[in-house]
């Protein structure tokens, strides 16, 4: 596989912006590892995405505009030195990459006319509630509370990808020959038959990936292509922060308890609690007594119970007391 430099910018700015669809993925990684060069421009491309200048004042913002459109208009033409055309395809990438990818997928139509523009559809598990997706390829998606599914509206079957934000349990559909995929913000589960739940939440530093059935694979723009594959029982912590992740092993299905619209909770600290507490019932939980912190709990909320319930559900656990006023609460 050969690329001219510009292009294959564009396609690691698309990447690290989370814009590149599992194909395209495939080429990148199979391009990096043709050669020590090809890694070494990624490992340069990648962490000047990570250090690059934000943000862009409005003139800087309209003058890399023009010059992207110009760059991919006159490819030949284009004279900047490699370090700057480097930090200004990834520097817009970063900040617009909605106008960049229009552009980008409109040079791409000019040159592969094969290629079809993929629209996507969403579906939203609001607050208190479960949605359950049967896709067109047999696939079975449950969506927590306050959890989003996109999927391509056209010809779903024959690239098996989906974003995620927030928590899903997936069940998917047997076909060797095409690999599902699953991509959220700063991880992507490759997988062919399997089962397995994923916690997603954009406000959380965890992404947590837990397997029932069968195997996933999962890699990360942090770790630079590398793989982390998990055997059932198994979850994959992935810390945003620093691209880590730690794999354990743990009781699998307790972890998609919220499928029957229950909260299961075994040895969970206060902070997880109150995070799926405001997420369930839309309020804000302060605690008055630091000591509650470090204090465990075990049992279980299911999603129908009303606020006053679940707080006594706590208050049966440990000695705490806790005030409610509008939609915030005090715990102490």
């Amino acid at each position: 596989m050969e690329h001219q430099i510009p292009d294959i910018y564009q396609q690691i700015a698309a990447f690290l912006s989370g814009n590149c669809n599992p194909v395209e993925i495939e080429e990148l990684n199979q391009w990096r590892n043709l050669s020590d060069e090809n890694r070494r421009i990624f490992s340069e491309a990648l962490k000047t995405w990570e250090n690059c200048p934000q943000p862009l004042t409005k003139s800087e913002i309209e003058l890399d505009k023009i010059a992207v459109k110009d760059s991919i208009i006159n490819q030949n033409a284009l004279q900047l030195d490699h370090n700057h055309r480097l930090l200004k395809f990834l520097r817009i990438a970063a900040i617009f990459i909605g106008p960049v990818m229009l552009a980008i997928g409109w040079y791409i139509g000019i040159n592969h006319d094969s290629k079809q523009v993929i629209t996507w559809n969403s579906v939203t598990a609001p607050r208190k509630h479960i949605a359950i997706l049967n896709m067109a390829d047999g696939t079975e998606v449950w969506l927590n509370a306050e959890s989003t599914l996109s999927y391509a509206t056209t010809d779903f079957s024959d690239k098996r990808e989906v974003k995620l934000i927030g928590e899903g349990y997936f069940k998917v559909a047997k076909n060797a020959g095409k690999p599902f995929y699953v991509i959220t913000k700063n991880e992507t589960v490759r997988v062919l038959g399997t089962s397995f739940n994923i916690k997603a939440y954009p406000e959380e530093e965890l992404v947590t990936t837990t397997l029932e059935e069968g195997s996933v694979e999962l890699s990360s723009p942090k770790q630079g292509f590398a793989t982390t594959n998990l055997k059932p029982g198994e979850q994959a912590l992935y810390q945003i922060s620093d691209g880590k992740i730690t794999v354990g092993q743990v009781d699998a299905p307790r972890f998609s308890a919220w499928r029957s619209e229950k909260f299961l909770f075994k040895d969970a600290d206060l902070k997880t609690i109150i995070t799926e507490l405001e997420r369930l019932y839309d309020i804000k939980i302060h605690i008055q007594n630091p000591k509650l912190a470090n204090l465990r709990f075990r049992g279980m909320f299911s999603y129908d119970q009303d606020l006053l319930d679940a707080f006594e559900t706590l208050k049966r656990s440990v000695k705490l007391t806790y005030t409610i006023k509008d939609r915030e609460v005090w715990l102490e």
